[in-house]
């Protein structure tokens, strides 16, 4: 774990440091803010799940920061860590930071009355690391934190690089049209992507299984 957090040690440190942002500027809205803050919000944007101010600008930004360190203790567990791309980690890392001051702040401006389309933010973000994720997925080699991880791919090394050159396409193809989606807003096409990247790599890995890979 020390051996990770040396390596990654600035982007954990700035990375941090933006997570937890929001907690700032929701002190300086402090007496703006109502007592009620939309923190989920359904198709078309509209909230169907609040926070109090409290649990908003304090518990939201220390949870994503949690979540970001408890993925770097589960990869830093990782026997064959090396293996990864730290391009990839560095990315993952700079993904959950940045997730926390859009939609916390987002959240902050629909309290206060401000028209924010967060579903074009969250898609946008989203579509962004898929395409991240399909450039660096070919470079991963065999471990048990990132990448396919089914039986096949962890039991056959040819099965594993086979099916992440096919999941790298199916992640570019899911961040372009998830792109589009932050513009059009159709649950078809969230749908549609979501079925992709399940189907995709593992009928892939399963059918290179059955053929003896």
């Amino acid at each position: 774990m020390l051996n990770m957090i040396k390596k990654y040690k600035w982007s954990l440190l700035f990375g941090s440091l933006l997570s937890l942002s929001p907690i700032l500027i929701g002190l300086l809205l402090w007496n703006k803010l109502p007592a009620q803050i939309p923190t989920h919000f359904s198709t078309g944007n509209v909230p169907d799940g609040w926070s109090n101010k409290s649990t908003a600008v304090f518990g939201l930004p220390a949870f994503l920061l949690v979540l970001m360190w408890f993925c770097i203790l589960i990869t830093s567990a990782d026997p064959k860590r090396q293996n990864i791309s730290s391009k990839l980690i560095r990315a993952l890392i700079w993904f959950m930071a940045v997730l926390s001051p859009a939609v916390v702040c987002s959240s902050y401006a629909i309290a206060l009355g401000i028209h924010v389309n967060i579903s074009m933010i969250v898609y946008l973000i989203i579509g962004v690391m898929f395409l991240i994720i399909g450039n660096y997925l070919t470079k991963v080699k065999q471990n048990y934190t990132a990448g396919i991880r089914i039986p096949w791919t962890l039991y056959s090394e040819e099965n594993w690089n086979r099916t992440h050159r096919i999941s790298a396409w199916t992640f570019v193809i899911a961040g372009i049209a998830m792109i589009v989606n932050a513009f059009v807003d159709s649950d078809i096409i969230l749908f549609t992507i979501i079925i992709a990247l399940l189907a995709i790599p593992y009928g892939y890995s399963f059918f290179l299984y059955r053929k003896g890979i």
